[in-house]
Protein backbone atom coordinates (compact mmCIF):
# COMPACT_ATOMS: atom_id res chain seq x y z
CA UNK A 1 0.00 0.00 0.00
CA UNK A 2 2.71 2.43 1.13
CA UNK A 3 4.47 1.76 -2.15
CA UNK A 4 0.90 2.04 -3.97
CA UNK A 5 1.13 -0.80 -5.47
CA UNK A 6 -2.55 -1.22 -5.50
CA UNK A 7 -5.40 -0.84 -8.14
CA UNK A 8 -9.26 0.23 -7.72
CA UNK A 9 -11.63 -1.77 -9.84
CA UNK A 10 -14.77 0.48 -10.94
CA UNK A 11 -16.99 -1.79 -9.05
CA UNK A 12 -14.82 -0.74 -5.91
CA UNK A 13 -15.01 3.07 -5.86
CA UNK A 14 -18.81 2.72 -7.38
CA UNK A 15 -19.44 1.33 -3.94
CA UNK A 16 -17.50 2.99 -1.89
CA UNK A 17 -19.43 6.30 -3.60
CA UNK A 18 -22.80 4.82 -2.61
CA UNK A 19 -21.24 4.43 0.99
CA UNK A 20 -20.04 8.16 1.03
CA UNK A 21 -16.19 6.89 1.02
CA UNK A 22 -13.69 8.21 -1.12
CA UNK A 23 -10.34 6.37 -2.12
CA UNK A 24 -8.44 7.93 0.81
CA UNK A 25 -10.85 5.79 3.87
CA UNK A 26 -10.20 2.51 1.93
CA UNK A 27 -6.95 3.28 2.15
CA UNK A 28 -7.39 4.20 5.81
CA UNK A 29 -8.82 0.84 6.59
CA UNK A 30 -6.24 -1.11 4.78
CA UNK A 31 -3.50 0.22 6.60
CA UNK A 32 -5.19 0.11 9.68
CA UNK A 33 -7.82 -2.20 9.52
CA UNK A 34 -7.62 -6.09 10.84
CA UNK A 35 -8.08 -9.09 8.39
CA UNK A 36 -11.74 -10.30 8.73
CA UNK A 37 -11.52 -13.56 6.68
CA UNK A 38 -9.88 -15.02 3.59
CA UNK A 39 -11.59 -17.42 0.77
CA UNK A 40 -9.63 -19.68 -1.43
CA UNK A 41 -12.45 -21.43 -3.34
CA UNK A 42 -11.92 -18.79 -5.88
CA UNK A 43 -9.76 -19.64 -9.43
CA UNK A 44 -8.43 -15.70 -9.72
CA UNK A 45 -6.79 -15.65 -6.18
CA UNK A 46 -7.42 -16.15 -2.46
CA UNK A 47 -9.69 -12.92 -1.36
CA UNK A 48 -9.20 -10.81 1.36
CA UNK A 49 -11.52 -9.27 3.61
CA UNK A 50 -10.10 -6.50 5.87
CA UNK A 51 -12.10 -5.00 7.94
CA UNK A 52 -11.87 -1.31 9.78
CA UNK A 53 -13.53 2.40 10.31
CA UNK A 54 -14.10 5.07 8.81
CA UNK A 55 -15.61 7.78 10.04
CA UNK A 56 -18.54 5.88 12.57
CA UNK A 57 -19.11 3.22 10.13
CA UNK A 58 -17.66 -0.55 10.01
CA UNK A 59 -16.68 -0.94 6.67
CA UNK A 60 -14.97 -4.41 4.52
CA UNK A 61 -12.99 -3.98 1.84
CA UNK A 62 -12.88 -7.11 -0.20
CA UNK A 63 -9.37 -7.30 -2.37
CA UNK A 64 -7.07 -9.99 -3.73
CA UNK A 65 -3.83 -9.56 -5.27
CA UNK A 66 -2.81 -9.92 -8.77
CA UNK A 67 -1.12 -13.60 -10.35
CA UNK A 68 2.35 -11.82 -9.51
CA UNK A 69 1.36 -11.10 -5.96
CA UNK A 70 2.61 -7.93 -6.87
CA UNK A 71 -0.41 -5.65 -7.33
CA UNK A 72 -3.61 -5.65 -4.66
CA UNK A 73 -6.49 -5.67 -6.37
CA UNK A 74 -9.27 -3.68 -4.39
CA UNK A 75 -12.61 -5.43 -5.54
CA UNK A 76 -15.39 -3.92 -3.77
CA UNK A 77 -16.18 -2.32 -0.35
CA UNK A 78 -19.05 -1.92 1.55
CA UNK A 79 -20.23 -0.39 5.14
CA UNK A 80 -21.24 -3.71 7.43
CA UNK A 81 -24.74 -4.33 8.92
Amino acid sequence: MRERRYLFSDHSLYEADIDGLVEDDVLHILLTGDLDSTYADDLRGIRYVVRGFAYALEVDVVCRFDSNGILLIVITVYVVD
